[in-house]
């Protein structure tokens, strides 16, 4: 604190030196510099991606190597099912087809000693013919199998998705109700802000959740198109492997009625079975392996884990699903923003964002989306914000305060907002002119707060009074305290 000093000088009246009073101050030499107002408006971060980890396996789940919060990178594993089955059921059907291809091999030896070599030959392409038919129809009976069940899982989504689409929307409306209520409450004055803000957040909360689950009724449903497609596809390649087995036959029986004997026609017989038995074999197992592979649930992004549903050693559910994604590389904030600052912001526009949660230091957003209308319930508009997030220090959930320009001045005169003083319904400053204080009206500008421009009144290179302004009168002596 700078206390008042003795005065070094005196003024003289009549016979009686009276001395003159100096109050210490501190001055600045008034500068240019460039100034600005700013808006700021709170907000929710979301992920710009959240992606839903489901299993193609049904079962008891072995291992989880994740958990909420961890980042992953694309192609890493979260969870493993129970393999045993699968496995037995791989080493199963191995050793059938090694026995298979066995019999295959004396099948064709039973031929050949049968019959003649010129007949035996067109017999064994007839029915090497007729195996591949066989084992065409075979193919397309196990990938219509494979369709209707996934129609029929489908169909199973699409109802678990409907109820949970209905039952976000109506949260969202109850959401909604309160929010609208406590607003109504809080312009009373009987519900507090934090209520009101409380209120804000669960509509937030809401609306993204009413998203999502919109989001998965429709994925659900693009889903039941892709499988119904895929059956529509199996149906008609099963025509197309009926139609070729027919032909197939057709030749073999033509061929076949050169045969000189019963036991050749047996022998043949043999070996169409053992390569239509091979073949059902050698489907079963490329299927079965393909169902082993998948017991290693993998990550189709890199992000950072978003919800987890599953525990070791317990049954697989789908419902809530096993894992969320939420992408790591960018996060998306939105905010309600008023019509005295809509016209100024624009898709592409960089602005700070502060996320303290995450980081002291603020972040750089940029616009990406502005709404056209106004909310019909708030008088608002939705400016939506992406982050970039390649420190990986935003998680989604955190609030967020976004910063948006309401006015700017370059090369203007800019003082302390603390120097400019009301007097009289003026604004006022005090400038250090032969160690006296001058007052001088001033006119203002642009307030950030900190600082405040001077449009008239003073100029740069004035000295302004800014410790002690609140002491001194137009004239008084002053003692420059540096």
């Amino acid at each position: 604190m700078i206390l008042p000093i003795a005065a070094c000088t005196t003024a003289v009246s009549g016979d009686t030196d009276v001395p003159e009073r100096e109050v210490p101050v501190n001055v600045a030499t008034v500068a240019t510099g460039s100034i600005r107002s700013e808006l700021s408006f709170a907000g929710q971060v979301r992920a710009a991606d959240n992606i839903i980890i489901t299993s193609r396996v049904q079962g008891m789940v072995d291992e989880v190597f994740v958990n909420v919060g961890d980042f992953i990178h694309v192609n890493d594993p979260l969870f493993t099912m129970d393999a045993v089955d699968l496995q037995n059921n791989v080493n199963s059907l191995q050793a059938q087809l090694t026995a298979a291809e066995t019999a295959v091999t004396a099948a064709r030896t039973g031929v050949t000693q049968a019959g003649g070599a010129g007949i035996q030959q067109q017999i064994l392409q007839a029915s090497g013919g007729v195996a591949q038919a066989e084992g065409g129809v075979a193919q397309a009976l196990t990938a219509i199998a494979q369709s209707e069940t996934a129609v029929a899982q489908a169909q199973a989504n699409i109802e678990q998705s409907t109820l949970a689409l209905a039952q976000a929307q109506n949260a969202h409306d109850m959401a909604a109700q309160s929010h609208s209520d406590t607003e109504s409450l809080f312009a009373a004055g009987v519900a507090t802000r934090t209520q009101l803000d409380q209120a804000e957040t669960g509509l937030t909360n809401a609306q993204i959740a009413l998203e999502q689950a919109n989001n998965n009724y429709h994925i659900t449903h693009l889903a039941l198109e892709q499988a119904q497609t895929s059956l529509a596809q199996a149906e008609s390649s099963h025509a197309q492997a009926e139609t070729a087995l027919a032909q197939a036959i057709s030749t073999y029986n033509i061929v076949s009625g050169a045969m000189p004997t019963e036991t050749v026609q047996r022998a043949q017989d043999g070996l169409s079975q053992a390569i239509a038995q091979r073949d059902s074999i050698a489907v079963n197992l490329a299927a079965a392996r393909e169902r082993l592979d998948d017991v290693v649930v993998r990550s189709p992004i890199s992000g950072v884990i978003g919800s987890r549903n599953v525990e070791p050693q317990t049954m697989l559910l789908q419902n809530p699903p096993p894992f969320t994604v939420v992408s790591a590389e960018a996060v998306l904030v939105n905010v309600e923003v008023t019509q005295i600052v809509i016209n100024s912001i624009e898709p592409g526009q960089e602005v700070m964002v502060s996320i303290r949660a995450a980081a002291a230091e603020q972040f750089l957003g940029t616009v990406s989306s502005v709404s056209p209308a106004a909310n019909e319930m708030t008088s608002t508009f939705t400016v939506e914000v992406a982050v970039d997030n390649s420190s990986g220090l935003v998680r989604p959930g955190m609030f967020a305060e976004v910063f948006f320009i309401r006015d700017y001045s370059p090369n203007t005169v800019i003082v302390p907002r603390g120097a400019v003083l009301a007097e009289d319904g003026e604004s006022v400053v005090y400038l250090a002119v032969d160690n006296r204080a001058v007052r001088r009206v001033v006119t203002t500008g642009i307030d950030s707060g900190v600082e405040i421009e001077i449009v008239e009144g003073i100029a740069a290179g004035d000295l302004l009074i800014v410790t002690g302004q609140t002491l001194v009168t137009d004239g008084v002596s002053i003692l420059i305290i540096e």
